[in-house]
């Protein structure tokens, strides 16, 4: 896969999440902590549109970059999207033990996706 198509891809799962966060915070509050009412949800509502926000900064940044044309940086900034998502991929799987939230399978797939894909196209590079 060619690197801007891979930093589109990379720009696109962010850009899914921060449209589900603006459109339906309170799903996901309610689906990680089912009993949140009252002042608890409005905080976890206010902290799905500060994410959002964030995410929208990732998706303007990965965005930016699918027109660098120097290999040598496409891979410092493929290295940095698998470590990101990677990471990422991570805290979910984790939460279920750590926090006792149920562990969210889409979000778990696509960064795990990305971050593999990532891994895989910045290993192409020459």
């Amino acid at each position: 896969m060619s690197f801007k198509k891979m930093m589109s891809l990379v720009a696109i799962v962010p850009l899914i999440f921060l449209i589900a966060f603006i459109a339906v915070p309170d799903f996901f509050v309610l689906e990680s902590y089912p009993l949140a009412k009252g002042l608890a949800l409005e905080i976890g509502i206010t902290h799905r549109y500060l994410m959002s926000g964030m995410l929208f900064m990732v998706v303007c940044f990965a965005f930016q970059s699918r027109n660098i044309e120097n290999v040598d940086d496409q891979k410092k900034i493929l290295y940095g999207a698998v470590v990101g998502f990677s990471m990422m991929c991570a805290i979910i799987v984790t939460m279920p033990v750590l926090r006792g939230i149920p562990l969210s399978i889409p979000p778990m797939i696509a960064t795990g996706t990305i971050a593999a894909l990532s891994f895989w196209t910045r290993s192409k590079l020459s």
